[in-house]
């Protein structure tokens, strides 16, 4: 890519996390020390000094260039949406273990974003959910995520049971402890625990793995990403069920609900070092290497 001017950053630290606080103020330093004004976001912890997005008056997408979240995985979890919404690149930052969706480690962030100024970089824009809930003609629940979102039987020890329509046509009515419908970022997060297959992130396809059900030739199944999904017609037990988009929103269901899952207009645009190599990440993080 060609170089880029990069101006202002938005620091996105561990959600509400003080023990990041070395590794947000190292990271802060780097960047002054190249003339780049540094923001704090609204992931970052009070405790944290430093000047923050939240106190400005412009929009996100006019006051910084690129976003830098430093704390894993779940820290980019938790501040995709809002990027996405702006169409802000992202490039995240591991603390000592290789992650999924962080790219550079600690002690290299003064060299990795050399490269990214100089534009040795690519994006990799991420396929993201929206998920709404209706009770009869009203939405209730609106909402976006970057890995998954799931639906599970809650505190309970009994199976729930739903109707699955993709696209207006009838799947199954399964029984079983819930159901993930995942992107390809989230196909290496719960999905693959309940026996979802391992999606190369830039395919266009949506994936839904059933949570240990009833009939055992339930099975995951792949979607193109414009697929549309129902569920309806749940049958909870004596508490209720659960949707939780990326482990972090949830909205509890009484049954009455029609969930609607599709993809997201919006994609979260990743920054990756051109040397990335995802097989790596994986041989790395599900330990193939033996």
């Amino acid at each position: 890519m060609p170089t880029v001017k990069i101006n202002q950053v938005g620091l996105f630290g561990k959600f509400n996390d003080s023990s990041v606080a070395d590794a947000v103020t190292e990271v802060r330093s780097v960047l002054e020390n190249k003339e780049i004004k540094v923001l704090l976001g609204n992931t970052t912890s009070s405790d944290i000094p430093g000047e923050r997005l939240d106190t400005q008056s412009s929009p996100l997408g006019e006051l910084i260039d690129i976003a830098i979240v430093v704390g894993g995985d779940g820290t980019m979890l938790n501040a995709a949406r809002n990027l996405a919404e702006h169409d802000i690149p992202a490039v995240g930052v591991n603390l000592g273990r290789l992650g999924f969706l962080t790219d550079i480690a600690l002690q290299d962030i003064s060299s990795g974003f050399d490269s990214i100024i100089q534009g040795d970089y690519h994006l990799e824009p991420r396929t993201m959910l929206q998920t709404i809930i209706m009770e009869g003609e009203e939405q209730v629940f609106k909402g976006i995520s970057l890995n998954d979102a799931v639906v599970s039987k809650g505190n309970t020890g009994r199976l729930i049971e739903f109707e699955i329509r993709v696209n207006g046509q009838f799947v199954s009515h399964p029984r079983s402890d819930g159901i993930i419908v995942a992107t390809p970022t989230g196909s290496t997060a719960y999905s693959l625990s309940a026996g979802g297959p391992i999606i190369y992130p830039n395919l266009p396809v949506l994936s839904m793995a059933p949570i240990c059900p009833h009939t055992l030739s339930n099975r995951p199944i792949v979607l193109g990403e414009d697929a549309e999904i129902e569920l309806s017609k749940l049958k909870v037990a004596e508490t209720h069920a659960n949707l939780a988009l990326d482990g972090l929103i949830s909205f509890q269901l009484g049954g009455s609900e029609t969930i609607l899952i599709k993809k997201a207009v919006k994609k979260l645009l990743m920054i990756r070092m051109n040397q990335h190599n995802h097989f790596e990440t994986l041989q790395s993080k599900l330990g193939w290497n033996g």
